[in-house]
């Protein structure tokens, strides 16, 4: 079976005052598993991302809340007039919600 590439969502429930210019309110955690979702393999994988991706956002971050889970369905044709496109970029991951 092929890995598929996954990311949930994490958003900041606070974001630090001396950090307010710098800290974004949501991180993707990115994570490839071939695991299906809800299994124990799969959460394992998942919560190593969300861990991973929480101790580089703590700096800014007082806390955080987690929120929808995507799957990548495929990729699409990124437009001649997008600054990734003279890069070497031809096209970008197309995700869609988990239910």
């Amino acid at each position: 079976m092929k890995n598929k590439h996954y990311y949930i969502e994490l958003h900041a429930t606070e974001i630090k005052d001396n950090a307010k210019h710098y800290a974004r309110e949501v991180c993707p955690a990115h994570f490839s598993t071939d695991a299906e979702p809800a299994t124990v393999e799969f959460v394992k994988v998942m919560m190593d991302a969300i861990d991973f991706y929480w101790n580089q956002q703590k700096r800014g971050w007082a806390g955080y809340a987690i929120g929808k889970l995507f799957v990548q369905t495929g990729h699409e044709d990124v437009s001649v007039m997008c600054p990734s496109y003279s890069e070497g970029h031809r096209s970008h991951p197309v995700y869609e919600e988990v239910m």
